[in-house]
């Protein structure tokens, strides 16, 4: 038997919204109008598609009657046909989002996932890159719209100028956003998958020794001379200045140095306190560096304060709101040291190198460094005992390099056995 269909009435709806009763009014068909308070109601229809129950939205209290029973009418010829059209809405809200969702958008909800467990320099970098060699190809395209030649075209940049760590680390980036973009469903596949196989991290020669250095006395001593005369003869600011005239003094890591703040430095006790957020290593395995300062190193501190205009030690109007190493680089190769041959982080060498070469035992050496060495509870022992014994080390590394630079005969470590075992 056929089902009855158009039992209400135009008037009945009407009069049902303004009592506001919470009532069911059916219209036979599957068609009904839920009313849940005054002037408030829903229509929905009942039906069946492949066997299955299903129960559609049909409109609000706004629909007429008449347009409810057409609604209800179409619905059913889907039904019949086996067609799901709320399946087919959801897919095609799904095509719409995709088709604007660009590769721009995706990467800035990864970097607020992906950050959440990294240090301030590691992010800066990260956002640095994408900002420098990934967005401006491919920052304003559809997701959907890119394939895997459109990502290997932008690590290509890098590699092309032999910049291929560069691409690696490009590379690197493209992967982990494609593989968010996949794991919250904006893409059946990681597009990027294998993009690290083209671009691998570069291997180390076999021959490789790291950053350039100058670390023969001649080449140091012509260096700390050439130093000197560049910035007594003021061509540069009084931070940079200080900066390369501390990178000598001080072998600790370019960036730890440059981020340094005035609260870490006590010129009273001649201690300086790198944090441990500005350490290499994991987070969480970080520790504070404590380093006593020569009187040299003091005195070059104690003048730089005169120039102080904010917190920072090293301050720059540029991002990173500290003197980058670039910038120190750029300024030691115009005092004339040349370049390929010895940047910044080739004093840390010169330490190792010439600190050795003089007597200094390597574990003191490699305490100068920052590496840490031994179990756990020999590396709380050194960073209690080590105190006085790195504050002479470091007094006496300033002595030899004021030496080398005057040309006269360079002192010996006098290390006595309890000063070392004490």
């Amino acid at each position: 038997m056929a089902r009855i269909e158009n039992l209400l009435t135009a008037k009945q709806v009407e009069a049902a919204l303004r009592k506001g009763i919470p009532v069911q009014l059916n219209d036979g068909g599957g068609l009904y109008l839920s009313i849940t308070e005054k002037n408030k109601g829903t229509w929905f229809m009942r039906g069946r598609l492949n066997g299955v129950a299903k129960r559609r939205v049909l409109g609000d209290e706004k629909v007429s009657l008449a347009e409810a029973r057409l609604l209800r009418n179409e619905e059913k010829k889907a039904l019949k046909s086996g067609i799901d059209t709320v399946a087919e809405k959801k897919a095609a809200l799904k095509k719409v989002e995709e088709e604007g969702r660009t590769f721009g958008m995706i990467s800035e909800e990864w970097l607020n996932f992906w950050k959440n467990d990294k240090d301030d320099k590691t992010i800066k970098s990260t956002i640095g890159r994408l900002e420098k060699h990934i967005l401006p190809y491919i920052g304003k395209k559809t997701y959907s719209s890119l394939d895997f030649s459109d990502l290997k075209s932008v690590c290509f940049i890098p590699a092309k100028s032999e910049h291929r760590e560069m691409a690696n680390r490009v590379a690197t980036i493209i992967c982990q956003i494609c593989r968010f973009a996949k794991i919250n469903g904006y893409h059946k596949y990681n597009i990027a998958e294998d993009l690290t196989v083209l671009f691998p991290k570069p291997k180390k020669d076999v021959n490789f020794e790291g950053f350039p250095a100058i670390t023969d006395r001649d080449g140091v001593a012509e260096m700390l001379r050439k130093i000197d005369k560049f910035v007594n003869a003021g061509r540069c600011s009084p931070y940079t200045g200080a900066a390369l005239q501390l990178f000598p003094l001080i072998p600790l890591r370019a960036s730890s140095m440059l981020m340094a703040k005035w609260e870490d430095i006590n010129l009273e006790e001649a201690i300086w306190r790198i944090p441990a957020e500005n350490m290499k290593g994991t987070i969480g395995q970080r520790r504070d560096f404590i380093i006593p300062l020569s009187s040299q190193s003091r005195a070059i501190l104690q003048n730089l304060q005169d120039f102080r205009i904010n917190n920072r030690v090293f301050p720059s109007g540029g991002k990173l709101g500290h003197l980058s190493v670039e910038g120190i680089n750029n300024a030691m190769h115009r005092a004339g040291i040349p370049k390929g041959k010895m940047c910044i982080h080739g004093w840390r060498k010169v330490w190792g190198s010439l600190a050795r070469e003089y007597g200094l035992p390597d574990k003191i050496v490699e305490r100068g460094l920052a590496h840490s060495s031994g179990s756990s509870v020999e590396q709380a022992y050194n960073r209690a005992q080590y105190r006085e014994l790195m504050r002479y080390s470091f007094q006496w590394w300033a002595d030899l390099l004021d030496a080398l630079r005057l040309g006269q005969d360079i002192p010996q470590p006098d290390l006595s056995s309890e000063m070392l075992f004490s």
